[in-house]
């Protein structure tokens, strides 16, 4: 009836009584009513005879119930302002349609259930609709308060399903029509009736769907929802104090909700390749804008780049009404973000040195100036001695020069192998390393790298090898001596590849 009366575009008179009709086999009857019909004894499902014999005065207008099923589904999108999880009521009551909202994790942001209640009230008043409105642990309850309970706002405490609806009538199950009446026939007019009959004799007689529904209300038995929005990897939300109008203060906020969405895009270690912008109006309509990104992304400004072409693309479909009071940005599509290093990296070489020296000043004053270092490199050939660890605050800056490739994870300390080689010079055929028996598919090599006289007078040449088994693991492994000096040659992993 209120969907009617903001739609029609002549109101029905003034002060008469006035129903929806719609025509069935047996004729036509009151498909809803309104305020002063029902209080003048009317009520949905009479039929119009009767009706128009007891009110001659009764304005009608045909039911458009798919008008209605649309209506509801265009509200339920508006009200994802509120929870992203909305869904319409798959089946309308007699005279009311109604949402399911799943608010848990949003709740704390209207100030608890209470606060989401109340904002959902002020709301759809301000749409011109009259609403019902319960919460609880369960979808079941919470529909049965919200159509029969005696207020229009309730709570259910954590674990009250049971004493919040044993006085509701059983049509606050969700049952068939033909199944509430013939409970009601039987004495059993309020859910609480049921609660203590045994089970069996209720499913013989009702069938299994009595006691499911009785069982989801309760909690006893799980219950889901298909919500209209599918599901997002990250989305951001903002309720504004007094709506928006220009485009320039729209971008402003999209500008926001970018902001909130890169932390959590780069906790995730993911980003955007397509984003959704959702603006509610206060007349509940809402205005939508999508872009796709090349390459995945969480940079605030190239979002709201994006997205300002995006609105000047859609000027026709762009129309603020009396405004924007709420916005939400959902990523509808993400990738995965290889890491990579930010600030410093990025900075010109000036004021990188600058920014650094600053860095290590104020780690040097929490832990010592002697304690923060840095890597140096070495002129050495030796692996383990390629680099020093040097004061940070002396460290003097040095290129690094090119060096043959080198393993992702270089040991400690090079541990030994026993290795089997189809030549004494050649390269391992297989090997064992810390108990484990590898079979050699491919090598490479060998890398020689000679000792260094001047310091080390007791150690031999190294013939380095690339080797990778059967499973794709890569070793880097090194022959320590030749054949035919005065010692047995070694075998020692140094490294492994990523």
């Amino acid at each position: 009836m209120e969907r009617f009366r903001r739609a029609a575009r002549v109101a029905p008179p003034e002060g008469a009584p006035f129903a929806l009709i719609a025509s069935t086999a047996g004729g036509w009857y009151l498909a809803a009513v309104d305020a002063k019909a029902r209080k003048l004894g009317l009520a949905p499902g009479q039929l119009l005879a009767d009706a128009r014999a007891r009110l001659p005065a009764l304005e009608t207008c045909e039911h458009e119930p798919g008008k209605d099923r649309a209506a509801l589904i265009k509200l339920a999108h508006w009200c994802t302002r509120f929870s992203p999880y909305v869904a319409p009521w798959p089946t309308q009551n007699e005279d009311s349609a109604g949402l399911t909202f799943d608010i848990e994790g949003c709740a704390h942001l209207f100030g608890g259930e209470a606060g989401v209640l109340e904002a959902m009230a002020e709301a759809f008043a301000k749409l011109g609709f009259r609403v019902r409105l319960a919460a609880a642990d369960t979808i079941g309850a919470a529909q049965a308060c919200a159509c029969y309970g005696r207020a229009d706002k309730a709570i259910v405490a954590a674990g009250g399903q049971r004493a919040a609806i044993a006085p509701l009538p059983v049509a606050g199950l969700r049952i068939a029509p033909d199944m509430a009446a013939t409970l009601r026939h039987l004495g059993l007019k309020t859910i609480g009736d049921l609660l203590p009959l045994p089970r069996a004799p209720l499913a013989a007689r009702f069938g299994a769907s009595l006691l499911t529904r009785l069982d989801q209300a309760l909690g006893r038995a799980r219950e889901s929802f298909s919500p209209l929005l599918s599901h997002a990897p990250a989305r951001a939300q903002a309720i504004l104090a007094e709506p928006i109008v220009s485009q320039s203060h729209v971008l402003t906020l999209v500008e926001k909700l970018a902001n909130d969405l890169a932390p959590v895009l780069e906790r995730d270690g993911k980003g955007a390749r397509a984003l959704r912008l959702t603006l509610f109006r206060v007349d509940g309509e809402t205005v939508e804008a999508e872009i796709g990104l090349a390459a995945a992304s969480r940079e605030p400004a190239h979002i709201v780049k994006l997205f300002s072409l995006r609105l000047d693309a859609l000027q026709d479909d762009y129309d603020a009404g009396f405004g924007f009071e709420a916005a939400r940005l959902d990523v509808t599509e993400a990738e995965r973000m290889a890491p990579s290093q930010t600030g410093l990296a990025d900075e010109p070489e000036s004021a990188r040195t600058i920014k650094l020296s600053l860095l290590i000043d104020r780690l040097g004053s929490r832990l010592g100036i002697e304690n923060v270092l840095r890597v140096s490199p070495h002129d050495t050939h030796i692996p383990e001695r390629a680099m020093v660890l040097k004061p940070a605050a002396q460290y003097d800056v040095q290129p690094w020069e090119e060096a043959p490739m080198r393993p992702l994870l270089m040991l400690p300390c090079a541990e030994p192998a026993e290795v089997t080689a189809l030549l004494p010079e050649g390269p391992p055929l297989q090997f064992s390393w810390r108990g484990v028996r590898y079979a050699v598919a491919h090598a490479e090599g060998p890398e020689r790298i000679r000792p260094e006289w001047w310091h080390d007078t007791h150690t031999h040449v190294r013939d380095y090898y690339i080797v990778e088994d059967e499973d794709g693991r890569r070793f880097w492994m090194y022959r320590d001596g030749s054949y035919g000096g005065e010692a047995h040659p070694r075998w020692f992993v140094h490294g492994i590849y990523a």
